[in-house]
């Protein structure tokens, strides 16, 4: 299902912004464009997780699923800018409600943490490899109804999969049984270490979405098709699809926090150093390393959250990820797109890389005995 989300998800974005650059957008019009997707998760992403623990994640998961559907045929019936920006403020209120009830449910199996949420991660970096291959060529040879129904039929299908699931294998994902206090999840940010966590997941959000939001426009001032370009995404997509199979390894050899920060600062030089050629097969080679750097951010923060948290409270915390997440997905594309307008597209590159670099050394982690503890618990 999470496969069949990301193909969706990811194969429509950046044709949303090639779309947009088609019909005589600017920089920054592209830029509220791709924001309106997180706005509003990042207001309603903690009470997300709340449904999600008083309800069980899969009543949740099929009403994200249902709406994500048919948000996305609207742009089918209209294509128009007014109709893509209601169907981007929708579509990432649908996805967060699907997204963590899945979270939920595969971090709570039998086994090791890490090696599930790596595999569950994996299963999303499929989807970011395949999802703009088949839009990119779709929207070359076809057009932009075309990538949408595809999109609505992948979604169909991961529906359809969950309702035919059956219900005891949503059990780890559900509900909790019992309610908390309104403000007991945001307390645990006292932890300073959860805290820099969240950081560094908006951080790496921000920059896998900023990523395909404007690389189509630096490829299309490059001269590349939209075929190329997808080309390009799908090989960010592939690394990161290669570094999390050796995750599990990484963090036993490095240590969670140490990776972390790797994570920032390779993808902050990649980001820098995509002002070194207007060449398609470097802008491939920068997209592999960034790809890279950017893999491992989501899946090492989301064990982080889960470790850290009690089963009642999970869908809370989860929630509190996806906000900061959601709130630099939003607040970022209006930062970056008055840096376009002023700029061009390739200082966009240039500064986001130095925000990372910034921020990989402003979030280093503190060894904690009790995060160790837990770590080593799921090594074991």
């Amino acid at each position: 299902m999470q496969t069949l989300y990301s193909i969706a998800i990811q194969g429509t974005r950046p044709i949303v912004s090639i779309f947009a650059d088609s019909q005589g957008a600017s920089v920054a019009v592209i830029g509220f464009l791709v924001s309106s997707y997180a706005f509003f998760p990042m207001l309603l992403a903690v009470k997300a997780g709340k449904w999600l623990d008083i309800y069980g994640a899969r009543r949740l998961c099929f009403l994200g699923s249902t709406g994500m559907l048919l948000v996305i045929i609207i742009p089918i019936l209209i294509p128009h800018m007014a109709t893509l920006f209601f169907s981007q403020l929708l579509t990432g209120l649908c996805q967060i409600c699907a997204l963590v009830s899945l979270q939920k449910t595969v971090g709570n199996l039998p086994g090791n943490r890490d090696k599930l949420i790596a595999m569950f991660s994996l299963t999303a970096s499929i989807g970011e490899l395949i999802g703009p291959l088949v839009t990119g060529f779709g929207y070359d040879h076809y057009g932009f109804r075309f990538t949408f129904m595809t999109a609505a039929v992948f979604i169909g299908v991961a529906l359809l999969i969950g309702l035919l699931v059956p219900k005891e294998s949503w059990k780890s994902g559900g509900a909790a049984g019992k309610l908390v206090e309104k403000s007991s999840s945001w307390k645990m940010l006292k932890n300073p270490n959860l805290r820099k966590a969240l950081v560094i997941s908006g951080l790496v959000l921000y920059s896998k979405d900023l990523f395909v939001a404007y690389f189509p426009v630096l490829g299309t001032e490059a001269g590349m098709t939209a075929s190329g370009i997808g080309i390009i995404l799908s090989l960010t997509a592939s690394a990161s699809i290669i570094v999390r199979i050796v995750q599990f390894r990484l963090v036993q050899s490095f240590g969670r926090g140490k990776v972390l920060t790797a994570t920032l600062v390779l993808s902050g030089i990649s980001f820098m150093c995509f002002q070194l050629s207007s060449w398609p097969i470097i802008f491939g080679i920068i997209a592999i390393f960034l790809g890279a750097g950017l893999g491992l951010g989501q899946p090492l923060s989301l064990v982080y959250a889960m470790n850290i948290s009690p089963f009642e409270r999970q869908g809370e915390v989860l929630g509190i990820r996806l906000t900061f997440n959601r709130f630099s997905q939003f607040i970022s594309p209006f930062f970056f797109g008055m840096v376009g307008r002023m700029a061009g597209v390739s200082a966009i590159f240039l500064v986001s890389g130095g925000i990372l670099l910034f921020g990989a050394y402003f979030t280093r982690m503190q060894k904690v005995k009790a995060e160790h503890k837990a770590d080593k618990q799921q090594t074991v």
